[in-house]
């Protein structure tokens, strides 16, 4: 299952499903590892 959270406004977190904040945070992390790694 893909999650796109295109055009979709983070208002209340009562918005999204715990699908969705999971998949949130879980490219946040994937993120913020990546800018570790850079030089």
């Amino acid at each position: 299952m893909s999650i796109s959270l295109k055009k979709r406004n983070f208002i209340k977190l009562l918005d999204f499903t715990s699908a969705e904040i999971q998949h949130l945070i879980d490219l946040a992390i994937a993120l913020k590892a990546a800018k570790k790694k850079r030089p």
